[in-house]
């Protein structure tokens, strides 16, 4: 019963939302925006956003690299994007991320191993997407941009920066990681689970060098994430630096993770209408161009989808 209840709760907040913002922002104003929008930017900014998950499913290679599991890569592309279709319905990007570890463990065992070559996959893009934002502040700072002047980017940064280093010290620190497993039964079988799972994710504190060549697909994958929006914002007549997008779209991504509506639909679009218009985009386009990051999504989704039904689907049955 409760698990429904939230995800009612999910569909509502997203609807909700999004009926808000479209309150405001008529959607009449939203059509004559993509009407005259340069399609050829659209176009490179659709395939600026699979690019970055093409480069993602390097990244997840190589962490199984790393923790000897060889899984091909064709097997890889089936159930990253795959998973991509099941976050279209859960709230945040978890659905996906579970489907993708499950279906290979399924098929190549190694339960913990792969649980936590996923977990620190996304690890490793959120410490790349902090530390994005972090040197772009920083060299916004130097060159004077006034964006800086708005306090409430100096707070997403700050809330940002402190949620990575609050998870850095549950991955990484057994110390403080215990203080939380005090909270379950000593002799649970729960807490044993966890327990035995975090020590699989200490092999990487002991061998740092595995997150740090990580940070080569990472980077990566944010830049281009951040130059998806840059792009929109091109096919929009819009002519502004580079570097408030790298700023700017790792705030709108970090809020759209918080589970709140589904695949952060509504919580993404409000955050960008309301940071982008911190550098003087009008908030049409703002929502214009958050709503078309949503539509590659989704794009991306279906596309999994098809790949899901057609081909993996039948991968994942159990042999008769």
């Amino acid at each position: 019963m409760r698990k429904k209840f939230f995800v009612i709760f999910r569909f509502l907040a997203t609807a909700g939302i999004i009926f808000a913002l479209f309150k405001f922002i008529p959607y009449t104003q939203i059509v004559e925006v993509y009407k005259d929008s340069e399609k050829i930017y659209l176009i490179l900014a659709f395939f600026t956003f699979v690019s970055s998950y093409i480069i993602g499913i390097f990244r997840w290679r190589f962490f199984l690299a790393s923790l000897e599991i060889k899984v091909p890569l064709s097997e890889l592309f089936y159930a990253f994007f795959s998973g991509l279709f099941f976050n279209l319905f859960f709230p945040s990007y978890v659905a996906g991320d579970v489907f993708r570890g499950v279906s290979i463990a399924q098929r190549y065992g190694d339960r913990k191993k792969v649980a936590s070559s996923v977990l620190m996959d996304r690890y490793s893009g959120a410490s790349a997407l902090v530390l994005m934002v972090v040197i772009s502040v920083y060299v916004a700072g130097l060159l004077g941009r006034n964006l800086l002047q708005d306090g409430s980017v100096y707070i997403a940064v700050s809330i940002l920066a402190s949620l990575m280093a609050f998870s850095s010290l549950i991955i990484f620190s057994k110390p403080f990681f215990s203080l939380f497993t005090t909270l379950l039964k000593p002799e649970s079988k729960l807490r044993i689970k966890v327990e035995s799972f975090h020590d699989q994710l200490l092999i990487f504190k002991n061998k740092p060098s595995i997150l740090l060549k990580s940070l080569f697909f990472s980077f990566p994958t944010q830049l281009l994430t951040a130059i998806g929006f840059f792009l929109a914002s091109r096919a929009f007549s819009l002519d502004l630096s580079v570097l408030y997008f790298l700023i700017l779209v790792p705030i709108v991504m970090g809020i759209s993770l918080v589970p709140i509506t589904i695949a952060g639909a509504g919580t993404r679009e409000a955050a960008a209408v309301y940071f982008f218009s911190l550098i003087g985009i009008d908030k049409s386009i703002g929502l214009g161009m958050s709503l078309l990051n949503f539509l590659f999504m989704v794009s991306t989704g279906i596309l999994g989808g098809i790949i899901y039904v057609s081909i993996y689907h039948r991968r994942l049955q159990p042999d008769t």
